[in-house]
């Protein structure tokens, strides 16, 4: 009969009242905790994706920062390695050439007669009359100079004659009174030499 509800009809009834008052919330409920939680799954990659970026530019930036330093340390090292190499050249090149120049020419006994006989006369010339010594290089026997000093020069000599010296080149000539050394040794004369040429030399080998 249509006005008796049967068991089966009441259990379905049961069902969907449970449905309703339970599943129905709990879907709903689980709807939001999924929906919430994928927001807060992009919040938290968008949040590393920052962090990430931080990271990358501040990893660039240590980068950046080492590579200036690494280059202007290399900079600073070929600066010095470049003036070193020049020193060295300069050295070899300049000083051991004019070295070996000037105690050659300075070998000469005529230079040698000459540069006594002028250190004699500017004595003279400022009227002092003092006792001299004159010193030429050991390899140059006395005799090849003294012949070709007039005598007049050769008598102001203590001893009559130039002795031999500690040299490579060039004289010296001693002041006994005054206890002064007038050096115009290979030494002397190539440091001379060298104060007027060698900025003129580093130009002619290092223009760029």
């Amino acid at each position: 009969m249509k006005g008796i509800e049967t068991g089966k009809d009441k259990v379905k009834k049961i069902c969907d009242v449970l449905r309703r008052e339970t599943l129905v919330p709990a879907m709903e409920e689980a709807e939001k905790i999924t929906s919430s939680a994928q927001m807060r799954a992009e919040e938290i990659l968008l949040a590393a994706k920052m962090q990430a970026d931080s990271l990358l530019a501040e990893a660039k930036f240590e980068i950046a920062r080492e590579r200036n330093v690494f280059q202007s340390s290399l900079g600073q090292a070929c600066k010095q390695a470049l003036e070193s190499l020049k020193q060295n050249i300069e050295s070899k090149l300049l000083d051991q050439e004019l070295a070996e120049l000037v105690t050659k020419q300075t070998q000469d006994p005529r230079l040698l007669a000459e540069l006594i006989t002028a250190v004699v006369r500017g004595i003279e010339k400022d009227g002092l009359d003092v006792s001299l010594s004159a010193y030429i290089p050991a390899n140059i026997p006395p005799r090849a100079v003294n012949q070709l000093l007039v005598k007049g020069v050769l008598e102001k000599l203590k001893e009559k004659s130039v002795l031999v010296g500690n040299l490579a080149g060039g004289i010296e000539v001693s002041l006994h009174q005054e206890k002064v050394t007038i050096d115009l040794s290979d030494k002397a004369l190539k440091e001379l030499v060298a104060q007027y040429i060698r900025k003129d030399f580093r130009t002619l080998i290092f223009r760029s």
